[in-house]
């Protein structure tokens, strides 16, 4: 059986993200000029696309970053707690019906999953950073899921569409997201 890696994971995922952007920068460019200055393009479909390409790289990486993380602590000999590490593979326990404990999977908010995996890279590695929610980029995810939920669970042909104000939101989650991530590898190395 083939072995795949993570950097796989991680690299397709951020292609799929960065085609749909160009694709989205391309209908743009495409579109019909407006006397004052305004685009009127067909770019809904692949603005749509690139939502959901956005978060599958975000989720992906994160998961990613959890998961090196309890790496580099066994590697650096920092004990993580099974909850630490139960949460970083995101499983739980539940009873069944016959009382057996089982494993199942965890339902995390996609903020917290997030703040927890910069905070356990951070451990990991004996990093002094605490996880800033302040930053524009955190407030751009907070309202590009809203975007994302929407688009995933319409109700009205109305949720499906995508302002580009919209677009430019998630695209800044994504590029805050990439930024942070890379400060806190940064410091590591």
């Amino acid at each position: 059986m083939n072995e795949r890696s993570t950097g796989e994971l991680i690299l397709t995922l951020n292609e799929d993200f960065e085609r749909c952007y160009t694709n989205v920068l391309k209908d743009i460019d495409e579109g019909e000029k407006q006397e004052d200055g305004s685009t009127i393009a067909d770019h809904e479909f692949n603005a749509r696309q690139l939502v959901r390409a956005g978060f599958a790289y975000i989720e992906g990486v994160s998961f990613s970053l959890k998961v090196a993380a309890i790496d580099d602590a066994i590697e650096n000999g920092i004990e993580l707690s099974q909850a630490e590490i139960d949460f970083a593979f995101e499983v739980s326990h539940q009873l069944n019906e016959k009382g057996n404990i089982v494993e199942v999977s965890a339902h995390i908010n996609l903020t917290r999953n997030i703040k927890f995996a910069f905070n356990l890279y951070s451990k990991a590695h004996r990093l002094d950073k605490s996880f800033d929610a302040g930053l524009t980029w955190w407030s751009d995810l907070r309202k590009a899921i809203k975007v994302r939920d929407r688009l995933m669970h319409p109700r009205s042909p109305e949720d499906l569409d995508i302002e580009p104000s919209e677009v430019i939101t998630v695209v800044s989650a994504v590029r805050g997201f990439e930024s942070l991530l890379a400060e806190y590898i940064g410091v590591k190395a």
